[in-house]
């Protein structure tokens, strides 16, 4: 594949003019959320816009790389993140605080705090594709039993990382591991019958947990919840019964009125009068609906699905199948880490610590996006010079 010299002036203008679109946002309705006094004189925005500098900085070094390149980094980016994540778990308080009982992060000096498990959900979805392309290419006759030792490939490399990510805990970011691979699972041609048997599970888990919470609720609260962690308790059953559990529930129910206090157009920039703990981060989208109104927070739904419906554009328009893959495992696990976000702030979702991306405050979340977005520029930079080499070789 030849060297393209020019390869800014063959990224996607649109998804580049989405992000710029959300750093503004961000700035905007983060600065605001810290005039309500809580956070004393940090001044969040400014180190927001300091990470978006740095973020934009490795969008255009990942984008300026073949997608070929990127596909050869999949095994040792996987490996190297899981020894790291290995090492989180056995790390000393002194670099490794936990933060509300989690120990998710690394505080190093100067850099701030760090959170593998969001680079580690880049490489799990890099060598996924990776192994399903060759999987597919060795074994172009395609049966039960090659789908299951592909099942069974994933399973390997997906399972052991997931389990050290869960007992952090994290089980908001090992749901999104599983979604992107159940996405590339299911595009790569999977035999009916299994994906027939992932489907029909969940469902049925899904449909006897609903008739136990509608008929048989002391079942729930008293046999099933117990069996989780304190904090997952207790979000459980502020989810379930808010107006029974109102410590549990705190959050939920302040950003409710949040968000219904904003009305049609909200209250007006810097003017959220309603207290939410830490809602600079995962609870941005209560802000912006109090100040902004039903109006801006549907120019920011908006701007998710441009950015999706772009991703997925890419991912189908390309010559690379690897990159198809990449592109189907971050549309699905990215839709959905956008729903549980917006789906908690206005109280159909649990409470999880899952971020919103490109708006939430934080390094990790948005440095790991953005690399994201830069392989999927990667994919759209390469897909254009298969097109210009084309239309060289026809004309």
């Amino acid at each position: 594949m030849k060297t393209d010299t020019n390869y800014l002036k063959r990224l996607d203008g649109t998804i580049l003019l989405i992000l710029i679109a959300f750093f503004i946002l961000s700035l905007i309705f983060i600065y605001s959320s810290q005039q309500t006094g809580q956070y004393g004189a940090q001044n969040f925005a400014l180190k927001q816009a300091i990470n978006y500098l740095i973020g934009f900085t490795l969008l255009l070094l990942v984008a300026k790389l073949d997608i070929d390149q990127i596909e050869r980094l999949a095994w040792p980016s996987y490996i190297a993140l899981f020894l790291i994540i290995i090492f989180l778990r056995f790390s000393p308080t002194s670099i490794a605080h936990p933060i509300l009982g989690a120990k998710r992060w690394f505080t190093i000096p100067v850099l701030g705090s760090i959170q593998p498990s969001e680079y580690f959900k880049i490489s799990l979805i890099l060598l996924v594709a990776s192994l399903i392309t060759k999987h597919n290419t060795k074994f172009l006759n395609r049966t039960l039993k090659t789908d299951l030792m592909l099942v069974g490939k994933v399973i390997l490399v997906a399972l052991p990382p997931s389990l050290f990510v869960y007992q952090q805990p994290d089980t908001g970011m090992v749901i999104l591991y599983f979604i992107a691979i159940g996405s590339m699972l299911y595009l790569s041609g999977l035999n009916k019958k299994l994906v027939a048997f992932f489907v029909i599970i969940p469902l049925i888990i899904m449909s006897v947990l609903v008739y136990l919470y509608l008929y048989h609720p002391d079942v729930i609260y008293k046999q099933l919840v117990p069996l989780l962690k304190p904090h997952q308790q207790e979000r459980i059953v502020g989810w379930l019964d808010p107006a029974g559990n109102s410590d549990q529930a705190y959050q939920t129910k302040r950003s409710l009125l949040a968000v219904g206090s904003g009305e049609m157009y909200g209250k007006g920039l810097m003017h959220g009068t309603v207290y939410i703990p830490e809602k600079h981060t995962d609870f941005i989208f209560a802000t912006v609906a109090e100040e902004g109104g039903f109006f801006i927070a549907s120019i920011v739904i908006t701007l998710f699905f441009l950015l999706i419906y772009k991703i997925i554009v890419i991912g189908h328009s390309s010559e690379n199948i690897f990159g198809t893959y990449f592109c189907a495992g971050i549309v699905l696990s990215m839709s959905v880490q956008i729903f549980q976000n917006i789906g908690m702030v206005v109280g159909l979702m649990p409470v999880k610590g899952i971020s919103l991306p490109f708006l939430t405050y934080g390094g990790s979340s948005l440095f790991s996006n953005m690399i994201i977005l830069g392989i999927v520029l990667s994919i759209r930079k390469t897909f254009g010079l298969y097109m210009f080499a084309r239309k060289n070789e026809f004309s």
